[in-house]
């Protein structure tokens, strides 16, 4: 969910090629450098991963088949949006980010399956 990036390697790494390393890391992370600007969002990440607001469904997707929202009391970004994909059966996470207001209602999109509700497509809005 962190961009990381190691000064004597190339600039993109690959999970395939960094696993072994990064998940023996046990403190902090290692010989890597991370980017603090999307550090700091990582506990509401995670928050709204275990305990969305509401999930949505959306086929439209490239990389991802869900969109989890949680909504915080913090200005100016009091939503933070967290995609979430599908490889080999299982859910992956793709990638997450703050949001504004009016950014997360573009984001209510597709189908809403969690919490359930009556209509099965709500269009914008709450």
């Amino acid at each position: 969910m962190v961009k990381l990036d190691h000064p004597n390697l190339p600039k993109r790494l690959l999970m395939a090629d960094e696993k072994g390393t990064i998940t023996a890391t046990i403190s902090g992370f290692g010989g890597y450098a991370y980017d603090k600007h999307r550090a700091i969002y990582l506990a509401s990440a995670i928050l709204c991963l275990r305990c969305p607001d509401e999930v949505w469904e959306d086929l439209s997707l490239r990389t991802a088949k869900w969109i989890y929202i949680k909504e915080f009391d913090a200005k100016p970004y009091a939503f933070t949006i967290f995609l979430v994909g599908e490889r080999g059966g299982g859910a992956v996470p793709v990638t997450s980010f703050p949001a504004k207001i009016r950014d997360a209602k573009k984001w209510r999109r597709g189908v809403r399956i969690y919490p359930k509700n009556t209509s099965a497509t709500l269009k914008g809005g709450r």
